[in-house]
């Protein structure tokens, strides 16, 4: 049994290699085509063929590499499915190649759907799927008992704070994941950016995120309660304090943060 990680050069993302035998399933294969192909490779020297590709989400990064194993069956949840077979994921692929001046694989595809909250086996291995909702809403993390690892996607990096669809749905997915780190801890955690943790730092990570949500929440709520308006809100909002040191071109993401906080909070009419 053999698991090694891969980090593309851009925003440290990850990939997942996991080799039993002469069979191998990738978890997120990315970005460029140069770095998944240096997965393909790396099976190869292993002496095993990639069976499954897997998606955790349907974010462009994290599926723009499926196209490069036409020969696996690609493997996500149904809300993962949905939105690729839609096509924007490989829409935005396109552009972000673009924009990023990178060659990837090619736009993705659907074999097998995994229904979230069950095992599915995979080749060798068995999967246990976790809804993740938060990040985006289709988010799905993988356990798989040997080797002992939980691959979750874009929460519980260590270099980046939440990036959420929606901070509610985010807020479950973080006390989801302190559940399994405190009760049934896996040997390791892999996010979708930054280094792989030990579950005790995952877990420090996952409680510093929320800690960040419920005091998003609070700082709009405040002036919400008082009879302030959306600037208001937005105002306190944008005053709390990251996590962890982020990049500034980052501020459209933490100010993406506030409007879907301040969406949860204001009435409609």
């Amino acid at each position: 049994m053999h698991l090694e990680r891969f980090e593309s050069a851009l925003w440290q993302t990850s990939s997942l290699l996991l080799v039993a035998g002469d069979e191998a399933i990738v978890i997120d294969p990315c970005v460029s085509a140069d770095e998944v192909a240096a997965i393909a490779a790396r099976a190869g020297e292993l002496g095993a063929r990639v069976s499954h590709v897997c998606a955790t989400h349907a974010d462009w990064d994290h599926v723009c590499g499926i196209a490069a194993f036409p020969e696996a069956a690609a493997v996500m949840g149904p809300l993962t499915a949905a939105a690729v077979a839609g096509g924007a994921p490989a829409s935005r692929i396109r552009d972000r190649a673009g924009e990023y001046g990178i060659v990837v694989a090619g736009d993705p595809r659907v074999d097998r759907v995994l229904e979230a909250g069950l095992a599915h086996r995979l080749g060798p291995f068995v999967f246990e799927t976790v809804a993740l909702a938060g990040h985006t809403p289709d988010g799905t993390a993988y356990r798989v008992r040997e080797p002992d690892v939980l691959a979750v996607g874009d929460h519980l990096s260590a270099v980046e704070f939440p990036f959420a669809s929606s901070t509610a749905a985010y807020r479950a997915t973080l006390a989801t994941l302190m559940e399994v780190l405190r009760h049934d801890p896996p040997a390791l955690v892999v996010p979708g950016h930054g280094p792989p943790l030990t579950a005790v730092e995952a877990l420090a990570v996952a409680e510093a995120d929320l800690d960040y949500l419920r005091s998003l929440r609070t700082a709009a709520a405040g002036p919400l309660a008082r009879g302030g308006d959306a600037d208001r809100m937005r105002q306190a909002a944008l005053a709390v304090e990251l996590p962890r040191p982020a990049p500034d071109d980052l501020d459209a993401m933490r100010a993406a943060n506030v409007e879907a906080q301040l969406d949860e909070l204001l009435p409609r009419y």
